[in-house]
């Protein structure tokens, strides 16, 4: 796998990890509050992945501030049925020259039949674990918060996701 398709599974992954805390979410009474910790695999078949190059006459390599990532991917459960989807932009605060070496700040949006959950995080090419915020959501997930890990993995990147009650 290429270092930016790498990139791409990992974020990716990220979004899935809000996702499965979504679907597998027990609601918490406001008088007893719970944290539920979840796991989850991304599907990297069936999604997109544009690199939007808004710094002209940039090298191939290079990921300079201001250049956009945009993706979409399939979210399953942990038996591997499909649940919703992932839609994540992620924004090039960080610029260099060696696309590894940037930093992305990310937000996504995950679909789901009953409603959606928000997400962000900053992370970096190179890295293999990324943690991020579960900001909040729509539907059946209003309020949601918690944190998620995503590790890219050889199959896939294995994600972990803490929802406080």
């Amino acid at each position: 796998m290429t270092r930016i398709p790498r990139l791409a599974a990992a974020l990716a992954v990220l979004c899935a990890l809000a996702a499965l805390a979504a679907v597998l979410r027990s609601p918490a009474s406001a008088q007893t509050p719970t944290t539920r910790l979840l796991t989850f695999t991304e599907l990297e078949r069936g999604g997109t992945f544009t690199h939007i190059r808004n710094t002209k006459g940039a090298p191939r390599r290079a990921n300079l501030a201001g250049d956009v990532i945009v993706f979409t991917n399939p979210l399953a459960d942990a038996s591997g049925a499909r649940v919703g989807t992932s839609w994540v932009s992620c924004t090039t605060t960080g610029g260099a020259r060696n696309f590894m070496k940037s930093t992305l700040t990310c937000s996504g949006v995950l679909t789901f039949a009953d409603g959606t959950l928000t997400l962000q995080a900053n992370t970096s090419p190179a890295t293999s674990t990324t943690t991020g915020a579960v900001t909040g959501g729509t539907g059946a997930y209003a309020n949601a918060r918690g944190v998620f890990v995503s590790e890219e993995g050889p199959n896939g990147a294995r994600n972990t996701v803490t929802l406080a009650g």
